[in-house]
C-alpha cells in the first residue's frame, strides 16, 4: 500500500499545475513514486507533469492513458515515441496547403476537400493563392518591412501591388510585384505620368526555413498522418545523427525492361550489400519506350526481375526501403500533376515479395528523422529554358534553376499549358517552408546545387549517364556523385 502522505503529494503536484488526477491514479503514481529516492522523487513527480502538461490535454482530468504516457517518457526517455517515426513517405495527396490569413495576420495551414476535377473557380484561385504566398512572405522580409510607430528606418522599400499604381496619383521610386508568364517577380522602378518605368527585375526574396516556421509553432506543415513536426523532434535528432553511414540513394529512368539497367543495379546492391541503405528512391520511367499495348505486361515482368534481384541480398530486403515515384509517360495516370503512383494491381506481387516496396505519387515527399525531402520527375528544366523570357548570360543553367524554385516557392513555376496540374492540388507543388532536400529527376545532366540552405539535385538519367546516381547522406547532410564502373567485357 502506497504510503498517504506520498498521494497527497502527488494530488497536491499536480493541482499546482490545474490538472486533475483521481484517487485511484494518485495511489498507482505514488507506488512508483516507491521506487525512486527520496530526495528525488519532488524533481521526478515534477517530470511526470509537465509530460503530461506536453500532450496538449484538451482537459485538466487526467486519464490513464496520460500518464502511461508519461511515465514510459520518464521511464525511457530515449526511446522513440509511436508518433516520431524515423522515416515517412508522403503522397501528394497527404500535402497540407498553407494560406495566409488576413484576419489573424499569419500563415495557417488550410483543410484540402478531396476534389480532383474542381469548379473553375479553383484555377484562378491557384494562382491568386500562389500570389499571396510570396506577397505577404516577401512584406515580413527586412527590406520591406515599414518602420513602427516612432522608428526611423533607413533603407527601407515601399512593396506595392499593381492595382495600388493603377488607382491612385502616385509617383517616386516604388517596388512593384507583377506577374510574367506565370512566375511571380519584383520589379523596381519610377513610376511617372501613369507609367511605371522599370529599372531592374528580380525575384522575390528567399526566406530560411527557421522564419518559415514561426507562424505555425510545433504544427506539421510538411504533411503526412502526424500532428506534429518531427523537424523538432531531439530524439529523431539524436537518432540521426547516431547513423552516421545511413544514406539515401536516388536513381532516376529505371529501365525494368532493360537487361543493362538491371544487372547494373544488381551491381549496385551488392556494393552496398553488407551496409543496406536507408532507402532506394527509384523514379521513372520505368520502361525504355513509350507507353503501349504491352507496356502493362512488360512492366510486370520488369518487377518480378526486379524483385528477384533484390531478394538475393536478404540484408537489403529487410531493411531497405524502395521508393517508386512515377514518371509522366509511365502507365496508369495522365499527364497531370500530381499524378498518381502505379497501379496497384501491377504492384501486387512486388509489394508481397519486398516489405520495404513503397509506390506513391509524383511529386512525394520523404520525411527521415529531422531531414524534409521533396522528390519530383519531371523534365522541369527543359521546359523552364524553353520558355524563359530572357535566358541568363552568366553561371551554370541549374543554379538560377534552384534560385527559381526556391524564391517562387513552387516546384514548377509555369503556365499550365506547360505543365498541366490538378487546379485544387497546386499546393502540393509549394516548397514552404523550404526543405533540406529537393530531388528534381530531370533528363538534363546531373547536377548539385544549393540555394537558401537547402541542396537542389538530380540523379541524371541512370542508363544514359554511366549509369550515375545521388547519394545523400542525412546525418551529414551531405550530397555525393556515384556510378557504377564499367565491367570488363563493357570495355572491349
Amino acid at each position: 500500500m502506497a504510503d498517504e502522505r506520498l498521494v497527497k503529494s502527488v494530488q497536491s503536484t499536480f493541482s499546482l499545475y490545474g490538472l486533475v488526477l483521481s484517487r485511484k491514479l494518485s495511489v498507482s503514481l505514488a507506488k512508483e513514486l516507491l521506487n525512486v529516492e527520496e530526495d528525488g522523487r519532488t524533481t521526478w513527480l515534477t517530470q511526470i507533469v509537465e509530460q503530461v502538461l506536453a500532450q496538449n490535454l484538451n482537459d485538466p482530468h487526467i486519464t490513464v492513458e496520460n500518464l502511461k504516457l508519461a511515465l514510459e517518457e520518464c521511464i525511457r526517455p530515449n526511446s522513440l515515441k509511436n508518433t516520431e517515426t524515423v522515416l515517412n513517405v508522403i503522397d501528394a495527396f497527404d500535402i497540407p496547403k498553407i494560406k495566409h490569413d488576413l484576419l489573424r495576420k499569419k500563415f495557417v495551414l488550410s483543410p484540402v476537400t478531396p476534389d480532383l476535377y474542381a469548379e473553375s473557380e479553383y484555377k484562378s484561385a491557384m494562382f491568386k493563392d500562389r500570389f499571396e504566398l510570396l506577397w505577404y512572405k516577401t512584406l515580413r522580409h527586412e527590406l520591406f518591412n515599414p518602420p513602427k510607430l516612432g522608428e526611423t528606418k533607413e533603407n527601407w522599400i515601399e512593396l506595392v501591388p499593381i492595382e495600388y499604381l493603377l488607382s491612385e496619383s502616385k509617383k517616386g521610386n516604388v517596388y512593384d510585384g507583377l506577374i510574367m508568364e506565370a512566375s511571380i517577380i519584383i520589379a523596381s522602378g519610377d513610376y511617372r505620368d501613369g507609367i511605371l518605368y522599370v529599372e531592374d527585375i528580380g525575384f522575390p526574396p528567399a526566406e530560411s526555413s527557421s522564419n518559415s516556421r514561426v507562424d505555425f509553432g510545433d504544427s506539421n506543415t510538411f504533411g503526412g498522418s502526424h500532428d506534429l513536426s518531427l523537424k523538432l523532434s531531439e530524439k529523431l535528432q539524436s537518432y540521426e545523427e547516431s547513423n552516421k553511414d545511413g544514406m539515401i540513394i536516388f536513381v532516376s529512368e529505371m529501365w525494368l525492361d532493360d537487361v543493362t539497367v538491371l544487372h547494373k543495379f544488381d551491381t549496385m546492391l551488392k556494393g552496398y550489400s553488407e551496409y543496406p541503405p536507408i532507402a532506394f528512391v527509384l523514379c521513372g520511367h520505368f520502361l525504355s519506350f513509350p507507353a503501349n499495348i504491352t507496356s502493362t505486361q512488360k512492366l510486370k515482368k520488369g518487377l518480378k526481375d526486379l524483385a528477384d534481384i533484390i531478394t538475393q541480398y536478404p540484408e537489403i530486403k529487410q531493411s531497405s526501403k524502395f521508393i517508386f515515384v512515377p514518371a509522366p509517360d509511365d502507365v496508369g495516370s495522365p499527364k497531370i500533376l500530381p499524378r498518381f503512383p502505379l497501379p496497384k494491381h501491377l504492384t501486387e506481387d512486388f509489394r508481397k515479395h519486398i516489405p520495404g516496396a513503397v509506390f506513391t505519387t509524383n511529386p512525394c515527399r520523404i520525411q527521415y528523422c529531422t531531414k524534409e525531402i521533396v522528390v519530383i520527375r519531371e523534365d522541369i528544366l527543359t521546359k523552364m529554358c524553353r520558355n524563359t523570357l530572357h535566358f541568363p548570360q552568366e553561371g551554370n543553367i541549374y543554379e538560377h534553376y534552384a534560385k527559381s524554385i526556391i524564391c517562387q516557392l513552387h516546384l514548377t513555376p509555369l503556365n499550365l499549358s506547360v505543365i498541366p496540374r490538378y487546379w485544387k492540388y497546386d499546393h502540393t507543388l509549394q516548397i514552404y517552408p523550404t526543405p533540406d532536400l529537393i530531388v528534381a529527376a530531370d533528363k538534363f545532366e546531373a547536377y548539385a546545387t544549393t540555394y537558401s540552405n537547402c541542396h537542389i539535385i538530380n540523379p541524371g538519367l541512370f542508363p544514359k549517364n554511366d549509369h550515375s546516381f545521388k547519394v545523400y547522406v542525412p546525418a551529414l547532410n551531405l550530397i555525393e556523385h556515384c556510378a557504377i564502373p564499367k565491367d570488363m567485357d563493357d570495355m572491349n
